[in-house]
């Protein structure tokens, strides 16, 4: 149990149905983690205070122990990330595509991918490529030749 009030010990005769905000405790790799749950909610966008256990173990907790355990520090404030741009180069698309898709996916001959996505980077190393924001009507894996054009009438 994680979640609980810290008022009892101190005399506290109503708790847990007293007005004292809930609190977190988790004991994680030897080290104890101590800190209000209105604190950890409003700073993750929380509207009002948390006034059930409930709502405080089943929202919050989860996230707050996730934290931990994915090596953050919960008392600190989250940052925001900033917005990615509409236009990349070709070359920082190429190195996404890289990270994201070659090495991700564990694809047989990344050494190959790299050398070729290196040379399309040299020869347009400073084009930008918009972000297109509905498919691509070459969505096939063949080209599409001057005998696949429709003919003119």
């Amino acid at each position: 149990m994680a979640v609980r009030k810290i008022c009892k010990p101190k005399g506290c005769r109503g708790s847990p149905r007293c007005d004292h905000p809930w609190w977190f405790d988790v004991m994680c790799r030897g080290k104890r983690w101590r800190m209000r749950v209105d604190e950890f909610a409003f700073a993750r966008g929380a509207t009002e205070s948390v006034a059930s256990k409930q709502t405080a173990e089943r929202v919050w907790e989860p996230k707050f122990v996730a934290e931990i355990m994915a090596g953050g520090d919960p008392r600190v404030t989250p940052t925001a990330t900033k917005p990615e741009s509409e236009t990349l180069t070709v070359a920082e698309f190429l190195d996404r595509y890289f990270t994201n898709y070659v090495e991700a996916e564990g694809l047989q001959d990344p050494v190959t991918i790299k050398g070729r996505l290196k040379r399309s980077t040299r020869s347009s190393a400073t084009s930008r490529c918009a972000r297109s924001r509905r498919p691509s009507r070459f969505s096939g894996s063949r080209r599409r030749t001057a005998k696949d054009a429709p003919s003119p009438r």
